[in-house]
């Protein structure tokens, strides 16, 4: 009953989690030069096709996109140069909306190369339609993660009666444990990006 229970409900909470420890990184992965919104409006501009870009903005901001888009595809042909600025104000404009529907702030665009492992993985998931190692990975960080602070709690829970100073390093280390707890277990309720 226990394998079975953590065979089924482990992967599940790590799904959740993995939404939840990631949330703050989401601007860095949605705003990067590298990312899924500026590596798919490279693909529409090489296309001349903007659909595939109408999906990361809401439905009121779709002409916004279209307008902007167009724009765009006239002044590339100018020159590099033209191109290079024409294309930066595409990836700004693009990503400032989507960030805007998420209630997000814009920030600017990031460089290539700061994308978390961790999301980078969850996109390639998605992309190869294997979701075991990544579910995996979250697991084991997340397992680990609690038997770390459990010891640690665990340990100086031995020695807290001892002195105010081994107290205070017992409680310590209680309150990290507890709020990791709080996290995950919080994530796994489904709160999230």
């Amino acid at each position: 009953m226990k394998t079975k229970l953590r065979k089924t409900a482990v992967p599940a909470v790590a799904a959740a989690i993995f939404s939840l420890i990631f949330a703050g990184s989401a601007q860095a992965h949605c705003d990067a030069l590298d990312g899924p919104v500026i590596t798919e409006a490279r693909a529409a501009l090489e296309s001349g096709n903007v659909k595939p870009l109408l999906k990361w903005v809401p439905a009121k901001d779709e002409a916004e996109i279209e307008r902007v888009f167009a724009d765009v595809l006239q002044v590339r042909r100018q020159s590099e140069t033209a191109k290079h600025i024409a294309d930066q104000h595409l990836f700004s404009t693009l990503v400032e909306v989507h960030r805007a529907s998420e209630g997000a702030p814009f920030t600017g665009i990031k460089p290539s190369g700061q994308i978390d492992p961790g999301l980078m993985a969850a996109d390639a998931a998605l992309e190869n339609g294997q979701i075991d190692r990544l579910v995996a990975n979250i697991t084991r960080k997340i397992e680990n993660g609690i038997r770390e602070r459990y010891h640690e709690a665990q340990r100086a829970r031995a020695m807290a009666d001892q002195s105010g100073d081994k107290g205070r390093a017992f409680v310590a280390d209680y309150v990290n444990y507890i709020h990791y707890i709080e996290g995950v277990h919080g994530a796994a309720g489904g709160q999230g990006h």
